[in-house]
């Protein structure tokens, strides 16, 4: 059964979730807050407030949906009940093959989430659902209740940089967005995590969702899009150019070595989008960078631009630094 892949929580527990820490926390990432006010209402008035991110199972997990997710797994350790969404419902809609390997690469998904967690502390305090444990017939009439809200163009921009090619102009581009603002309403969450490409999908829950009954959510979006190693585009399993968390250290290196680093260049430069978006916002020590420390990512970019670190050094450095937080 796909309930047997859920972790368990211990509801019991509660905590006094900090409002200042939990602001802190996350600002350490480049993120927007829809609102602030909003956040700091939901800590004030819910003694575990319920946060989540809609992940797509469609093969192994890589940097870029690892700091898409910090925000949740940031917010699960200061108290708050946190769901990872394995949306393999989604996935079908959204052609990423047969259920059946969908959910496969869901099970592979949530042991490489669940490894990470244990590494800043929270292992066993993620709930993972599938999206076919509850979205059953009654979660599809309040679907058609909600797309009688929502127009087709509002759906179909919100999806433009979510969809697949194969399905950009099919019927399903547009119900799936009214899925993704329907699970935050179904599984009651307060915080709803994404992306800067999900920021339309939650305006659409923000203005909607209250109308169905369900309580307006806060959304909080990662503003950094992580660069591929190609450092053409950003990193997509559709363009084979990722850093996968299943790397082992000998693929790892490998790739690095021939990821695009032009020495001074910080606007195309994947290795320094992956410090920036991912392993500043989780590093609590000051990094090396040969002879170099830095405590911010603007220190590091600033060295770099001056050239006081060579690719080398950055590359290197970048091979520590991701293999501490993957293996």
């Amino acid at each position: 059964m796909i309930l047997t892949y859920k972790t368990a929580i211990n509801n019991s527990a509660r905590f006094k979730v900090n409002l200042q820490e939990v602001i802190s926390d996350l600002r350490r990432q480049e993120i927007e807050i829809l609102t602030e006010e909003r956040l700091a209402k939901v800590i004030s008035d819910i003694s575990m407030p319920r946060t989540y991110i809609g992940h797509e199972p469609s093969g192994s997990l890589h940097l870029g949906n690892l700091a898409g997710s910090l925000p949740v797994l940031k917010l699960a350790k200061h108290g708050f009940h946190a769901i990872i969404l394995l949306a393999d419902l989604h996935a079908l809609a959204n052609d990423k093959g047969e259920l059946k390997d969908i959910q496969e690469f869901a099970r592979k998904d949530l042991d490489m989430f669940e490894k990470v967690a244990k590494k800043m502390g929270i292992g066993g305090k993620i709930e993972y659902k599938f999206g076919t444990e509850f979205e059953n017939q009654d979660y599809f009439v309040q679907m058609l209740r909600l797309s009688k809200l929502v127009n087709f163009t509002e759906a179909e921009k919100s999806m433009d940089e979510i969809s697949r090619k194969s399905v950009a102009r099919m019927t399903s581009s547009a119900i799936y967005p009214l899925m993704q603002v329907l699970d935050i309403g179904v599984l009651g969450v307060n915080v709803a995590v994404g992306s800067i490409d999900q920021r339309k999908v939650h305006v659409l829950a923000i203005e909607n969702l209250k109308k169905l009954g369900y309580a307006t959510p806060v959304a909080i979006h990662n503003r950094v899009i992580l660069q591929g190693i190609d450092g053409n585009r950003k990193m997509s399993k559709s363009f084979g150019n990722t850093i996968d968390l299943d790397e082992t250290q000998d693929s790892l290196e490998k790739k690095i070595k021939k990821t695009y680093c032009a020495p001074g260049e910080t606007e195309i430069n994947p290795i320094l989008s992956w410090y920036r978006a991912l392993i500043f916002p989780l590093s609590e020590v000051p990094l090396h960078f040969a002879e170099k420390v830095t405590g911010t990512y603007l220190e590091l970019e600033s060295l770099w631009r001056k050239k006081e670190i060579s690719p080398q050094e950055l590359k290197t450095a970048a091979l520590r630094d991701l293999g501490n937080i993957i293996h």
